[in-house]
């Protein structure tokens, strides 16, 4: 099976997109090809019967007088200019119009008749979506090259001393390097305030979140429910001021809802918490450093009987898929909040957040947490201990254990299969989480028994021989 029928097989997503016939009404396939211009690009396959992925194939006249006809449409309809790649290919036989679609970066593009505001369209799964205005607003900037936490707002107040004070205390208190406390001077070298005269300073979105001045749904509201639904608040408190003091409050309201237990190990004792702190400082600080500021929503933290949800606004930025997230690729929206929180000790590194959460619950044998990753929110799941049966217990033993080398088997199993499985794939098929899987390529990568091989969109694995045994 030929790669293109293997992506046939799997069915449309975010970045294949099928139809049956040869483009009549302009407005519908041009849709999708704006959207994906505006997202990681993708291709149309016009022969293929979306609901059945049956291969029917297209007929034309005159093949390349099609070709003309469809990159003529995309020319004159779409703002700003997008070059398409359009090819005929061959499957079963049967002939298909292949239309490559690049990732662009001249953020948005649009159907130039409907304007900006309405001709603008995303990709959301296997769908295609009219953009709303925050989403417009962060492809321009992204056009831009220019971040929404770098921006100085139209008609912002100078920055005032107290504030100036506030910040390069802070920051001299808890920065690992020294303890220095910064001046002005640097603030302006490190971007967060820009000067405007000898004595005034204009302060960036980064600066007014980070002092606390007062700024539209950023902050936190945290809640304690009773049971496992939003049914019953036991407690709930909502968290503004300085990012920081926001993050840190967040943590007190956790530790307070969430128990501890003491262990007696010889003539020592030791406060255990229920769930790794550290995994939850990192998951806080993530959803305040790369939250979508532009969207009208705050932070949620929820505590239940049998969970903590922390849901922060917006998905993935940059076109990041869950795959690379997973794997600690970092793209930054907010890349001066981020060193802000880097510099006070909060963020370890860029980019590997997400795995170090996962390596400290495993280190507490405590189960993965889960990642829903939404339209317009990312939302990260803790089971609490106990719970439904939850015992602190690994959710995946090492390579020693029964059921981990049955599940090494498995996976190995399914890649010689199918070299073109995703994590998401073998999850499914393996009924266990893509985190869990995740965590096994790993290993079998490192002990050199599975290698991948061509990109990450694209590429294949391939087993050595040492992992013949499996």
């Amino acid at each position: 099976m030929s790669a293109l029928e293997e992506e046939i097989r799997r069915g449309e997503s975010d970045v294949l997109e099928f139809k049956r016939e040869l483009p009549v009404r302009e407005r519908q396939f041009l849709k999708t090809v704006v959207a994906f211009a505006n997202g990681k690009g993708g291709k149309i396959l016009f022969g293929v019967d979306n609901a059945t992925h049956e291969v029917l194939g297209v007929e034309a006249e005159s093949r390349w007088e099609m070709q003309d006809r469809i990159t003529d449409m995309i020319s004159n309809s779409c703002s700003p200019q997008i070059y398409p790649n359009c090819d005929w290919v061959e499957v079963g036989g049967k002939p298909l119009l292949l239309l490559s679609v690049p990732a662009a970066s001249n953020c948005p593009y649009y159907i130039r008749k409907e304007g900006v505001q309405k001709g603008t369209y995303v990709r959301v799964g296997a769908t295609t979506r009219r953009a709303e205005p925050e989403k417009i607003r962060e492809l321009e900037m992204y056009g831009e090259q220019v971040t929404y936490d770098s921006i100085i707002p139209r008609g912002v107040a100078p920055v005032t001393s107290d504030e100036v004070n506030y910040l390069c205390k802070l920051l001299g208190e808890m920065q690992k390097e020294g303890g220095k406390k910064p001046s002005i001077t640097q603030l302006v070298n490190w971007g967060f305030v820009r000067g405007e005269g000898e004595e005034q300073y204009l302060p960036t979105n980064a600066f007014l979140l980070l002092v606390g001045r007062h700024f539209p749904f950023a902050g936190v509201q945290c809640a304690r429910f009773k049971g496992n639904t939003q049914v019953e608040f036991i407690d709930r408190k909502m968290l503004e001021g300085s990012l920081y003091e926001q993050y840190r409050n967040t943590l007190i309201f956790l530790r307070f809802h969430l128990k501890r237990s003491t262990i007696i190990r010889g003539a020592l004792r030791e406060d255990q918490d229920e769930l790794p702190v550290a995994a939850l400082r990192e998951a806080v600080a993530n959803a305040i450093v790369h939250r979508n500021y532009l969207v009208h929503g705050m932070i949620k933290v929820s505590v239940f009987d049998d969970r903590v949800e922390i849901s922060s606004p917006g998905t993935l930025y940059a076109n990041l898929s869950e795959d690379e997230m997973m794997q600690g690729v970092s793209r930054l929206r907010n890349p001066l909040l981020a060193e802000c929180f880097h510099k006070l000790g909060v963020i370890e590194r860029w980019g590997g957040g997400v795995r170090r959460i996962y390596d400290l619950c495993r280190a507490e044998e405590i189960p993965d947490p889960v990642y829903h990753i939404g339209d317009d929110s990312i939302t990260v799941v803790f089971r609490r201990p106990g719970s439904d049966g939850i015992e602190r217990e690994a959710p995946h033993q090492g390579k020693n254990s029964s059921s981990g080398e049955k599940l090494r088997d498995s996976i190995v199993r399914l890649i010689r299969e199918n070299p073109h499985a995703t994590r998401t794939a073998m999850a499914t098929s393996l009924h266990v989480s893509p985190s869990n899987v995740q965590y096994h390529l790993d290993r079998l990568r490192k002990e050199g028994i599975i290698s991948r091989r061509g990109d990450k969109r694209s590429g294949t694995w391939v087993v050595s021989s040492t992992g013949t045994k499996f």
